[in-house]
């Protein structure tokens, strides 16, 4: 049990190093876009195009670390196709625990590790989405402008 459970921490390693790798490319995008425009992100492009792409990339950031357990998953001979490994190994980064494919009784702690490793980069994402639209939130020059006659309003 020792050794899949080491291989199982170094795999959650990778899998935090591309969710990390992803953040900060976001953070990089998006501060590319800010310091681009006087206004805001609204300014320039449209906010709701900035989040759907910000959305996308940790997607398909989520998506290359279920590979990775997949390929994980067949090169310790569990499964023989990709298909089938990057279905299981989705089914338990996102912690749904069919049961419908189960992986051998030596192998089988790399899904529980798996699944935990998908429910705290999914708290990453869901993090990095908070804090990215509370940062575009104040970049707007329109919410700025409203804030000041709120402000205005209140001590008149």
């Amino acid at each position: 049990m020792l050794i899949p459970l080491l291989i199982g921490c170094a795999t959650v390693f990778i899998t935090m190093t591309i969710q990390i790798a992803a953040v900060v490319r976001i953070l990089k995008y998006l501060f590319r876009i800010v310091a681009r425009t006087k206004d805001g992100i609204s300014g320039s492009k449209n906010t709701t195009y900035v989040i759907s792409s910000i959305m996308v990339m940790l997607f398909v950031a989520h998506l290359f670390q279920v590979a990775v357990w997949a390929v994980l998953f067949m090169q310790v001979g569990e499964f023989s196709d990709f298909q089938t490994a990057f279905y299981h190994s989705m089914v338990n980064f996102a912690s749904l625990g069919y049961g419908d494919i189960v992986m051998s009784e030596h192998w089988r702690i790399l899904g529980s590790i798996e699944a935990c490793a998908g429910v705290l980069m999914f708290g990453v994402s869901a993090g990095a989405m908070l804090s990215i639209m509370s940062f575009i939130l104040t970049q707007d020059v329109r919410l700025k402008a409203f804030a000041t006659e709120l402000k205005k309003a209140k001590y008149e």
